[in-house]
């Protein structure tokens, strides 16, 4: 009788072993694409700034790691057909993490700079291991901290297996608030790996909630010619080819002008109405960055989360040299005495300015540090919330600095 029992018991097993494996889907194999380069001197560039965000999370490492390399080799490829002639702003930002790689919820592994080829490449190189949850809202919150005060177009690459939702859910509204802070010049993109239907509609619902960005998925961008249309669509835009007419006709050729008095010829200025007196940048438009550090309650110690926040500052004043002047604004919240207040913004305006000389060896004379004590708060002081925003720097450009009283 055991001997009965034990027998039904290994074949039913094995038959239930058989029929699962059965209706299992084999893994999708690592995917390979095909970069275009793309000939230097025939475009210019769609966007300004981009920023990869890439799924380093444990669903991102299943089946020997074939999303995760597969999300590696798209944007690898993508890196590779980029022109080398135009100047774009770039950063890579990983999120999920196994404890080897990081303990961050979210990493910057490379940006926002000046965008080459090769210092994309050694932070995709960067990321090796994969592990964790999926925070993707706040991956993107991080994100627009990382373009904020960034000049002209943005886009947003997101590259996941769209998994797992609950973990994402909050996804569209974060980029919601991004939006409403950048408005048009921000467009959003995912790129969906891996074979899961729900995780491609997921990351299609997020890039429709952008409004002008769109998804796809990375098995289409390895089809011959895909990924050269996604780069075009996202990156470039094709210079205009002149056409010789039939039969030559002699026009006096406009002079080009500059209308605003701004020092851009009309031709290149795509701010033609730039206001008298004010500060542009290559393109004749408004020179603009205005970040907020904030403090601690009666602290002028420099928070290590905002050094993100100062690379951009020290980056920007030192890629404008033109800009004579970068104001740097202090400011408390309403407790304590108006004296005290007064010397605690001043010294808070100090230690960024100390800051930015010291670890991006700026001319001391093109920083003004300012206290303002706790006047002009930008939220309501009467909530612990409002005091902490309250309590603050700003490094502004480009505004006229006017005598101190």
């Amino acid at each position: 009788m055991k001997t009965k029992f034990f027998t039904t018991f290994v074949f039913l097993t094995l038959a239930a072993l058989s029929a699962g494996c059965a209706g299992m889907k084999p893994a999708e194999p690592t995917q390979e694409f095909s970069s275009h380069r793309f000939p230097a001197g025939q475009y210019t560039q769609k966007v300004d700034n981009f920023l990869f965000i890439l799924d380093a999370s444990s669903s991102m490492g299943k089946d020997d790691g074939q999303n995760i390399k597969t999300a590696k080799n798209v944007i690898d490829a993508i890196n590779q057909s980029l022109p080398a002639d135009l100047t774009f702003n770039a950063g890579l930002r990983s999120f999920g993490h196994n404890f080897k790689q990081s303990w961050n919820l979210t990493d910057q592994v490379y940006g926002m700079t000046h965008y080459t080829r090769n210092g994309l490449q050694e932070g995709l190189s960067s990321v090796n291991y994969t592990g964790g949850t999926s925070p993707l809202p706040e991956a993107l919150e991080a994100a627009g901290k990382d373009l904020r005060g960034m000049q002209g177009k943005s886009a947003i690459i997101i590259v996941s297996d769209g998994l797992v939702q609950s973990e994402m859910s909050g996804a569209a509204a974060t980029l919601a608030k991004i939006k409403a802070d950048m408005g048009n010049n921000l467009c959003t993109y995912t790129i969906a790996v891996g074979s899961a239907p729900a995780g491609e509609n997921f990351l299609h619902e997020v890039a429709k909630a952008d409004g002008c960005g769109f998804s796809e998925t990375a098995a289409s961008l390895a089809a011959p010619g895909q990924l050269e249309s996604f780069v075009n669509r996202v990156f470039l835009d094709r210079k205009a080819v002149a056409v010789a007419a039939a039969v030559p006709i002699l026009v006096a050729e406009p002079r080009d002008g500059d209308a605003d008095a701004d020092g851009v010829l009309d031709s290149r200025d795509r701010c033609p109405d730039t206001p008298q007196g004010e500060i542009v940048d290559e393109y004749g438009c408004t020179l603009k960055l205005t970040l907020h550090i904030n403090f601690d309650f009666d602290k002028s110690d420099i928070k290590p989360e905002f050094a993100p926040d100062l690379r951009k500052a020290g980056d920007f004043i030192l890629k404008n040299k033109d800009v004579p002047y970068i104001l740097i604004a202090g400011f408390t919240d309403s407790t304590g005495e108006e004296n005290y207040n007064q010397g605690l913004s001043e010294r808070r305006a100090g230690a960024i300015r100390q800051y930015l000389i010291d670890n991006f060896d700026i001319d001391p004379n093109r920083l003004v540090a300012r206290g303002n004590g706790e006047s002009n708060p930008v939220t309501d002081n009467s909530s612990e919330a409002g005091r902490a925003q309250n309590r603050r720097v700003e490094v502004i450009c480009c505004a006229i600095i006017l005598p101190a009283i």
